[in-house]
């Protein structure tokens, strides 16, 4: 039997569009590990960046989300898409 093929995980990150150059820049330093789009959205007066995270590499992402904010980054909720589109707080 052939492994299924698993999809790459869509987070939505709270964050500044200036902090997404620099969020983009340190999540490409880990092969394979990211894709930070321009696509954002905005809930409750906040702006969120979508971000396709690579199958395996959800708790790499959270870790590094959580040391970029001890380091300064502006980085606020992150969020999860759920297949039916709702999101839930990660």
């Amino acid at each position: 039997m052939t492994p299924k093929k698993q999809d790459a995980a869509v987070f939505w990150v709270n964050t500044r569009e200036s902090e997404v150059h620099f969020i983009d820049a340190i999540l490409s330093a880990y092969d394979g590990m990211a894709n930070v789009r321009r696509d954002y959205r905005v809930r409750n007066g906040k702006v969120y960046f979508k971000v396709y995270i690579s199958p395996g590499m959800k708790d790499e992402f959270l870790f590094l989300t959580k040391r970029l904010r001890q380091s300064g980054t502006i980085i606020g909720d992150v969020l999860e898409e759920q297949a039916n589109e709702d999101a839930k707080a990660a």
